[in-house]
């Protein structure tokens, strides 16, 4: 999670303001744009491709309008290069960058050392008490190339909005919270329909593009 209070003051203002927004800063990306599914995946997905470890995330939505805000790791050639990155995502938002095949690329290329000789099982569960307007989903899985990127994309294939993340990467396994709702603007409580994303999750994070 990135600290503090979420959305702040100002980022309230960056979200009313309307404009499209890709400002990186040191090791935080934030990101303001239209609301649409697969946002948060796709901004997640040209950061991993770049190689910039993602640490903690959190994303708000509302009239409309995303927020994301991203804070990276350090890497030993300094901090991301974020016109790059800046230029990549808003490729990727216009649907001219292949991240699936780029990220595949990379992934094939850069395999992730484990720091433990037991990586977390993926799994998924579900809280439908904690939120009165979302569903939490929570993904323990092993880190890796394009993994938020994964999960998110799961949602993005079914239609969910992600309103709020939470994101953490603990030693070699990451624990990701994810505030979603349907397609409607509602929880999800149907058992099939949360079936079948537990499906797509542990698919897509499985899968070694």
């Amino acid at each position: 999670m990135v600290g503090g209070s979420f959305p702040d003051a100002e980022q309230r203002l960056l979200l009313e303001d309307g404009s499209f927004l890709v400002r990186g800063e040191g090791r935080t990306l934030t990101v303001v744009a239209a609301d649409r599914t697969g946002t948060f995946s796709k901004v997640a997905g040209v950061l991993s491709l770049n190689g910039a470890d993602v640490l903690g995330a959190s994303a708000h939505s509302e009239n409309g309008r995303a927020l994301s805000v991203f804070r990276v790791g350090s890497a030993p050639d300094g901090d991301p290069d974020w016109t790059r990155i800046a230029d990549q995502i808003r490729l990727a938002l216009a649907g001219r960058l292949a991240l699936s095949a780029r990220l595949g690329d990379r992934s094939r290329t850069y395999r992730p050392v484990r720091l433990s000789a037991r990586p977390a099982r993926p799994r998924m569960t579900v809280d439908n008490l904690t939120s009165a307007t979302a569903t939490v989903i929570e993904v323990t899985c092993p880190d890796g190339v394009g993994v938020l990127y994964r999960i998110t994309r799961a949602f993005a294939e079914l239609d969910l909005d992600i309103v709020r993340a939470h994101v953490q990467t603990l030693g070699s396994d990451v624990v990701d919270a994810f505030y979603i709702r349907d397609a409607s603007g509602g929880k999800i409580t149907d058992e099939d329909h949360l079936a079948e994303i537990e499906l797509s999750i542990l698919r897509w994070v499985a899968v070694d593009f």
